[in-house]
C-alpha cells in the first residue's frame, strides 16, 4: 500500500500543476421534521445537509498549513428500497473558495458577508436522479482544500473521513454527524436515522475536474489499505479531469471505472484508462465526449460568477456543441448506468456505457477494457 504522503517540494509542484490545469480551462428508519424540504414528484427524495465547521479537516504532517470544511449535501429516497442502499460520493474540483468575482475575497474561511462557493451543490441534479434509483448520495464541499492548494491525497482523505463518519453514524447512531442534519433551504434541523438501510461495502465515487485525480487516488490499488474499516469502494468515475500530476498512484484494476473526457477540455485524463490496459479484468470505459465543455457538468460553475463560470474550454466557436442541459442529462444517464453495473451488478445499462445506445444531444466515442 502507498501511504498518503506528500513531500513539500512535490506538494508545491503538484499544486501548481493542478492550478494551472484548471486556470487553463413510509418512514422506515427515516424521520424528518415537517418543515424539511424535499424535491418534487411526491416528495420522492429527501435532501439534507451537514456542516461540522470550516477548519475541521486537516492532514498533518503531509499538509501542514492547510485545513478545510467537513460539509456535504445528502440525497436519499424517502421510500427506502427493500435491500440496503449503496452509497455514491461526489467531489468537485478547483474553484474559487468564496462566491465572489473579487480576488481579495478568495480566502478560507470566507470574509464576513461573502458566501462559500456552492460547488458541492452543483451536482444536486445527480444527487436527485441517483437517489431515485435507490442510492444514498453525498456531495462533499472542498473549498478549503482549494484555497490551500490541497492535492489528490487530500481529496482522497476527505472522502475517507466523511465515509468514516458515516460508518459511526450508521453503526451506533452517534459520532459527529448525529443531530447535525439540517434542511439546506431553511436551516431547520432534520432528524435522519438510516441505520440498517445503507451498505458501505458498496461505495461509488465521482470526481470532477482535479477531483478526478482525487477519486482515482482514493480508488487506486495501492491506497485501498487507507479506506476506513467497513467501507469498500466498488467503482469510480473521473469527469473532465486535467489528468494526473504524476506524483500519486492512480492505477485502478480492482473495480470498474469510467473516464468521461470532454473533447474541448483536453485528453490528459486518457492515461487513467491507458494505464489499466492489459492490467485489469474489470470493466473500464474511456468516453470521449465530442465538443463538450468542462464546467457544464456542475450547475454552479455553469453560472459563474465572473470568468469562473460558463464555457471555459478551448473551442467555444465550434458548432453543434452540447448545451449545459444536454451535458447534465448525459451525466445522469451515464452515471445511472455505471453505478447500476458497479454497485448493483445490473448489466442493463451496458449499451449506454459502451456507446452502443446514443444519449440525445451528445456524441461520444467509447473505448472499453478489458
Amino acid at each position: 500500500m502507498h501511504r498518503l504522503v506528500i513531500r513539500s517540494r512535490r506538494a508545491r509542484l503538484a499544486a501548481a500543476t493542478l492550478c494551472l490545469a484548471v486556470v487553463a480551462a413510509a418512514g422506515l428508519a427515516i424521520h424528518q421534521t415537517a418543515e424539511a424540504r424535499t424535491t418534487p414528484a411526491a416528495d420522492a427524495v429527501v435532501v439534507a445537509e451537514y456542516d461540522l465547521g470550516d477548519k475541521v479537516f486537516t492532514d498533518k504532517p503531509d499538509w501542514p498549513q492547510g485545513f478545510s470544511e467537513m460539509r456535504a449535501v445528502v440525497h436519499y429516497p424517502r421510500r427506502l428500497p427493500a435491500g440496503k442502499m449503496p452509497v455514491v460520493v461526489l467531489l468537485h474540483g478547483q474553484q474559487y473558495p468564496c462566491y465572489s468575482a473579487r480576488e481579495q475575497d478568495w480566502d478560507w474561511p470566507c470574509p464576513a458577508g461573502v458566501r462559500p462557493y456552492p460547488s458541492y451543490r452543483g451536482y444536486d441534479y445527480l444527487g436527485d436522479a441517483l437517489a431515485r434509483d435507490g442510492y444514498l448520495v453525498l456531495s462533499l464541499s472542498a473549498n478549503g482544500i482549494n484555497n490551500f492548494m490541497g492535492v489528490a491525497p487530500q481529496r482522497a482523505k476527505v472522502i475517507y473521513d466523511h465515509l468514516g463518519l458515516w460508518r459511526r453514524l450508521l453503526t451506533s447512531g452517534g459520532g459527529p454527524l448525529a443531530g447535525r442534519f439540517t434542511d439546506p433551504a431553511t436551516g431547520r434541523k432534520v432528524a435522519v436515522d438510516l441505520r440498517g438501510h445503507v451498505d458501505l461495502a458498496r461505495v461509488g465515487l465521482m470526481g470532477h475536474s482535479v477531483a478526478g485525480e482525487g477519486v482515482m487516488v482514493a480508488a487506486a490499488d495501492g491506497y485501498q489499505g487507507a479506506v476506513p474499516p467497513g467501507v469498500r469502494i466498488r467503482g469510480v468515475v473521473s469527469v473532465a479531469s486535467p489528468g494526473s500530476s504524476g506524483f500519486y498512484p492512480t492505477l485502478v484494476t480492482r473495480m470498474p471505472f469510467a473516464v468521461l473526457s470532454p473533447d474541448c477540455w483536453g485528453s490528459g485524463d486518457h492515461h487513467y484508462f491507458e494505464d489499466a490496459r492489459g492490467r485489469t479484468r474489470q470493466p473500464a470505459f474511456l468516453v470521449r465526449i465530442a465538443r463538450a465543455n468542462h464546467n457544464y457538468f456542475n450547475t454552479a460553475w455553469t453560472t459563474g460568477p465572473g470568468q469562473s463560470g460558463g464555457d471555459d474550454t478551448n473551442c467555444p466557436g465550434t458548432p453543434d456543441r452540447p448545451t449545459p442541459a444536454q451535458q447534465q442529462s448525459f451525466a445522469v444517464t451515464y452515471l445511472r448506468a455505471f453505478y447500476g453495473l458497479a454497485l448493483k451488478g445490473d448489466r442493463a445499462g451496458l449499451p449506454v456505457l459502451t456507446g452502443a445506445r446514443r444519449i440525445p444531444g451528445v456524441d461520444t466515442a467509447v473505448d472499453t477494457l478489458p
